[in-house]
């Protein structure tokens, strides 16, 4: 039938016709949300009295507010959790970390699954092969009671990887040449299919970071074929391998094919006011910042506070920055904690915080001021997203943002 990987998933739980139409009424396998958009649908859905389709395919988090920095934002996370505690959801997470993550994290989000989330980057659950994306409030309120959604069938820009990835990039960099690339819209309404034939292959982090920024392109799933990686990450989180992989047919139907050579990348970077205004690091003059961010729930894994750990073992940050890492989840802290990451960069002058969003959405934890300049491992830089308007932002890499915080700017030789 020369289907894609998102064709055959929705052809599979599609509910009407044969799947193959444009528009197809399909279940979905989980619903993620959290207590900011969640809040948003509480007062219909009790006043439809409304019941949840299935309490134990339902993960919930607080993870916005977590802890709440505002009165207003403790009502909300209040009736957040009173909503949650009352339908008695099976997942429901207080304080553990940001919700992708936590998904990703859940052996609700297995290969080939169809996943719906109150949040953009729920499509990050395409790092482990499943068709995860995220909608608003309303479409949520309709899938958490019915258990299905209504989606029209995305064309696929099929992704080769080949090549070996630097030392010095990381899935950090690959996303952010593909912004550099297929711009905002490059990939509107349609399915990145990824297909990594690197040497070695890429890690499962960069897997979840390339998966996750794949909505900054416009894409609607951004899902990686499932392989080895895949198998071996399901198998360390659920102690089983996953059935029958749902893989692209050989000669699949799609809209065009983009190769890209990772032997051939270097550090990237995006400047100010958009994820896709991305050049070579190498490009840039010395920009003097005033704040390092590690977190988000692109990156804030244990991978990237390995590699800031590795950068900032035994010195110290410059003493204009601020360094803030706050970890995706509590499970990767504990993990970082183990292996004496957090001994190592608190060392070096960095602060930790609680596994929320923080400063990603603006929210708290180094909201940026009106002349802050920050580097970031966070996933969007618009203007306005991190704090003031007139603040500035950069995207980067993990060990990127560890090389600007101990020099004190970002430069084209921090690698040199």
């Amino acid at each position: 039938m020369r289907e894609t990987l998102s064709d055959k998933v929705i052809r599979s739980h599609a509910l009407n016709g044969t799947g193959q139409e444009d528009y197809v009424h399909a279940r979905i396998d989980a619903l993620l949300g959290h207590d900011a958009t969640i809040a948003l649908l509480i007062n219909e859905f009790e006043r439809r009295q409304l019941s949840i389709w299935d309490k134990s395919k339902v993960i919930f988090t607080n993870d916005h507010f977590s802890p709440a920095a505002s009165i207003e934002r403790a009502d909300i996370s209040a009736n957040f959790l009173r909503f949650s505690r009352n339908q008695k959801i099976d997942h429901l997470l207080v304080d553990k970390g940001i919700c992708h993550q936590l998904l990703v994290e859940n052996s609700l989000c297995q290969p080939g699954s169809l996943i719906v989330g109150a949040d953009s980057h729920t499509i990050m659950g395409g790092g482990l092969g499943a068709c995860a994306t995220g909608m608003g409030s309303t479409d949520i309120l309709f899938a958490l009671a019915t258990g299905t959604t209504w989606l029209r069938k995305p064309k696929t820009i099929r992704v080769i990887f080949h090549g070996s990835l630097p030392e010095t990039c990381s899935g950090r960099d690959i996303i952010l040449e593909l912004l550099r690339l297929l711009g905002e819209d490059g990939a509107q309404y349609r399915c990145l299919e990824f297909h990594d034939h690197a040497q070695p292959k890429l890690s499962q982090d960069d897997r979840f970071a390339i998966a996750n920024m794949a909505v900054e392109i416009g894409a609607k799933f951004g899902v990686f074929v499932p392989d080895e990686i895949t198998l071996a990450y399901c198998h360390a989180r659920d102690k089983q391998t996953p059935g029958n992989l749902v893989l692209p047919d050989a000669d699949a139907d799609y809209e065009y094919t983009l190769e890209l050579d990772l032997s051939a990348l270097s550090p990237r970077i995006a400047k100010p006011w958009s994820p896709a205004n991305v050049v070579a690091l190498s490009e840039l003059d010395s920009i003097p910042i005033s704040t390092a961010f590690l977190g988000s729930c692109s990156s804030g894994r244990i991978e990237d506070i390995q590699e800031a750990a590795e950068e900032l073992e035994g010195k110290t940050i410059h003493p204009d920055v601020r360094l803030i890492i706050i970890p995706a989840s509590i499970n990767i802290f504990k993990q970082a904690l183990d292996k004496g990451y957090v001994k190592t960069l608190t060392e070096a002058g960095a602060i930790f915080n609680q596994s929320s969003c923080g400063p990603c959405g603006g929210i708290d934890k180094g909201v940026l001021g009106s002349t802050d300049v920050c580097i970031s491992t966070s996933n969007r830089n618009f203007r306005g997203r991190m704090g003031h308007w007139d603040s500035r932002t950069y995207l980067a890499s993990a060990r990127t943002v560890a090389r600007a915080a101990l020099k004190g700017c970002i430069s084209g030789d921090l690698y040199s």
